[in-house]
């Protein structure tokens, strides 16, 4: 990440039953000096390659999961907006599109979903921390960050 660098991704709330919530506990790339944060499956939107795309290659990449990009639900979130870095001078802006996939169709649930890790990129492996299901309640009400950064608020009335 360069400062003054702005970063379209693509992501995906997987669910199951709008009740359990997918997230990765990960670091900021090492020069943003930011603390770690939960964020939903996802990542950066390769040239040439549409949100949906991106969504469903990143959702394979992180978790082991092949979907259609068609079989994603609708865009359901988007959020604009700037890190500061953690020496409070530079900065990088993004654009969160994040799309929504109930596993319940895939017959996965948070108990028995085996996650694999074997697309990891070398930069995920270096700063994915915990990967875990989250409880929607804990989810709204939890004191960690969580990216994209409104999606607690969101999530209160999308319920």
């Amino acid at each position: 990440m360069r400062p003054g660098q702005h970063r379209p991704t693509a992501r995906v709330l997987l669910h199951w039953q709008k009740s359990h919530f997918l997230l990765l506990k990960t670091h900021f790339d090492p020069e943003v000096q930011l603390p770690p944060r939960w964020l939903i499956p996802g990542g950066g939107i390769d040239a040439g390659e549409s949100p949906r795309d991106a969504a469903a290659r990143e959702l394979l990449e992180e978790t082991g999961l092949s979907v259609d990009p068609s079989d994603l639900g609708q865009l359901v979130y988007s959020e604009l907006g700037e890190w500061l870095w953690g020496d409070g001078i530079n900065s990088h802006t993004y654009e969160d599109q994040v799309f929504e996939l109930d596993i319940e169709s895939l017959d996965l649930k948070p108990e028995s979903l085996k996650l694999d890790n074997s697309q990891w990129t070398q930069d995920e492996h270096r700063d994915v921390l915990e990967i875990r299901w989250w409880k929607l309640v804990d989810l709204i009400d939890t004191n960690e960050p969580v990216s994209p950064k409104g999606l607690t608020n969101w999530l209160r009335a999308w319920r």
